[in-house]
């Protein structure tokens, strides 16, 4: 097989591949369109003796974002006796740590957790938290997240009538989803997840997966398990597949939406996406094994594990149509594979007209990311900064992704990267 036949295979391969990804988008976002028709009644349980404990847990690494956070679960309509706050604070500036003492100090409900590093990342944090939880479940919010008074009654609601369940997950909403491109980038990513994905495995599997923040967990079930996997850079995915590997189910509450940020500078933006594909090929490189080739667990719980870390999958074979398409291109007109040049009618007009029936194959992600703003109720001029947003940072945020996906396979490791917060900056006056 020569150089020419090879590359055109591998193409035709990937393209192959990413056209049948991309039908199932469009299948999945059409179910997830109709399902946001659906107006359901938010599910209060009144009877307030029937509350499980909860652990507050807020991570933070020199960010006074948190105590944005903290305030918001201070102000939670919950019974006062049935709620632990705990602020695990690994700050190494003390400018942080005196303001967060501080907000403790003037607020005797909230506990601080101090260990002095960083050993391990967010898991280990949280690791260092769990003997201090009084809590039988634990509500994980990263800083930047702000719950409504409301919100974690309304997130107990299926542990109480399912007590078999290893947790929750709420549903994200960005606030600061116009700010600019990254945003609305970040945005579209986010949306695809907790508009389009998770709706769909809630209707389809009964099935869900923690997104590491605006997750009720359920402790006893983490303590069996050893805790979090310290220096999981998604230990949240990491610890979903080793609880449904094992027969548990999360619940996903899609109509209880959680308030946070998405990174506001191009930079930010890419290496949280590059850390996010790190941390979940690594997840299922540890457990995808056993999952799949499980007897006893459901089908729909590996479609749903599946269809969770489809985008990452799609990407991949989005780049190897990508790379391996210019590559048959080049040979075939400068000279690589002369004889296949001399040989071919194939022009360059032929090359464009290909290449966009190509995209419009293959553009599953970004109709999926489009329906998700209308169902989070963007306006015309939004989807039209989106696709732009999409055309330009999402493609190099595409080159980001492949990289932490290739430095997971190679069993490489990858630095922790500190996100800026415009939480932070609101934070300096409370």
């Amino acid at each position: 097989m020569d150089f020419q036949t090879v590359i055109k295979t591998i193409f035709e391969i990937a393209l192959m591949g990413a056209f049948i990804l991309s039908l199932g988008y469009f299948v999945v976002t059409a179910v997830a369109l109709g399902l946001s028709r659906l107006r359901n009644t938010p599910e209060v349980i009144t009877d307030e003796s029937l509350y499980p404990t909860v652990t507050v847990q807020i991570p933070t690494y020199n960010e006074l974002a948190a105590l944005n956070c903290a305030a918001r679960c201070l102000d939670f309509d919950y019974p006062v006796e049935k709620i632990q706050i705990i602020i695990g604070n690994d700050s190494n500036k003390p400018e942080i740590s005196e303001k967060i003492d501080a907000f403790a100090a003037a607020n005797p409900r909230l506990e601080i957790s101090r260990r002095g590093e960083n050993i391990g990342f967010k898991p280990g944090n949280l690791n260092v938290m769990l003997p201090k939880s009084t809590g039988d479940y634990l509500l994980i919010l990263d800083s930047d997240f702000l719950p409504k008074k409301d919100f974690l009654k309304r997130l107990v609601v299926p542990v109480i009538k399912d007590p078999t369940l290893a947790g929750a997950q709420a549903a994200w909403r960005i606030i600061n989803v116009h700010d600019n491109h990254s945003t609305l980038m970040g945005t579209g990513i986010v949306n695809i997840i907790h508009s389009v994905i998770l709706p769909f495995l809630k209707a389809a599997t009964n099935q869900c997966v923690f997104c590491g923040s605006g997750e009720l967990v359920k402790k006893s079930y983490l303590i069996e398990r050893g805790g979090w996997t310290a220096g999981a850079l998604t230990e949240d995915v990491d610890y979903s597949l080793r609880v449904i590997t094992e027969g548990k189910r999360i619940a996903y509450v899609s109509d209880l939406r959680i308030r946070c940020e998405v990174p506001y500078t191009p930079g930010d933006l890419f290496r949280q996406q590059m850390r996010w594909a790190y941390g979940v090929m690594r997840a299922f490189m540890a457990h995808g094994k056993k999952l799949y080739l499980s007897r006893t667990i459901q089908k729909r719980t590996k479609f749903a594990a599946f269809l969770f870390s489809s985008g990452y999958v799609m990407i991949t074979l989005l780049l190897l149509t990508g790379l391996f398409g210019m590559l048959n291109l080049i040979s075939t007109y400068f000279g690589i594979d002369q004889a296949a040049g001399q040989s071919s009618s194939y022009t360059i007009g032929h090359f464009v007209y290909d290449s966009a029936v190509n995209f419009l194959l293959t553009c599953g992600m970004i109709v999926s990311s489009i329906a998700a703003g209308f169902i989070n109720g963007f306006g015309f001029r939004s989807l039209g900064k989106l696709i732009v947003a999409s055309f330009t940072i999402g493609v190099i945020c595409m080159l980001f992704v492949g990289r932490g996906l290739i430095t997971a396979t190679l069993g490489l490791p990858m630095k922790w990267f500190m996100l800026k917060k415009a939480g932070n900056q609101t934070a300096e006056n409370i």
